[in-house]
């Protein structure tokens, strides 16, 4: 079947292509640029494609005859972040108007990594995260030994007896003679068997 077009003819468009393709081995985030101000009804329309979308916002809030309203908005306008799990099809979200562009190097969209976008967004890292994990286990608990890390028991093993409002209050037991102490929490560490 042959089909011939004429100048000014209506050309139906080809609505067969999503906005992602094949997909990827592990996600990948990117940076999109956005009409200003329609952050948040871009990352809807994503977030229905299967998208996951997101931009850093504050709140603002004000008092008007007695009734308060609050507003949100973006913190950096003009760009929501979104994690791909899918190749994503850049022209036909440029097309269907979901997005402006996208951050790029020679033509090349650049990759975020998700720390960067979760440190943006003011969430914990993974290096937070391990971090506070390593605090807790090295915590400093109540009927525990500890270690003194600073000061002139320096290297002794102690037990703990109590531990309150960043204190440790603790005894060393050493050939029938007790000494009870107390020391700042960040300077006595759990001793780990």
């Amino acid at each position: 079947m042959e089909v011939t077009y004429q100048y000014g003819q209506s050309y139906p468009l080809d609505y067969s292509r999503s906005v992602i393709g094949p997909r990827l081995d592990k996600p990948k985030w990117f940076a999109l640029t956005v009409v200003r101000m329609k952050e948040r009804a871009v990352s809807e329309r994503l977030k229905q494609k299967g998208i996951h979308a997101c931009y850093p916002e504050r709140e603002k809030s004000w008092v008007i005859r007695g009734k308060r309203h609050v507003q949100k908005y973006p913190i950096i306008s003009g760009i929501v972040y979104a994690k791909f799990r899918h190749q994503p099809q850049w022209d036909i979200l440029r097309a269907r108007q979901l997005i402006t562009g996208v951050f790029a190097y020679n033509g090349r969209p650049i990759e975020i990594k998700g720390d960067l976008v979760r440190s943006l967004m003011g969430l914990p890292t993974v290096a937070d995260k391990l971090e506070a994990a390593q605090r807790e286990l090295l915590r400093v608990r109540e009927g525990e030994k500890a270690n003194i890390n600073e000061g002139p028991f320096e290297g002794f093993l102690v037990d703990v007896t109590k531990v309150e409002k960043g204190k440790v209050w603790w005894e060393l037991v050493t050939g029938g003679l007790s000494i009870k102490g107390e020391s700042a929490q960040d300077i006595v560490s759990r001793e780990i068997p």
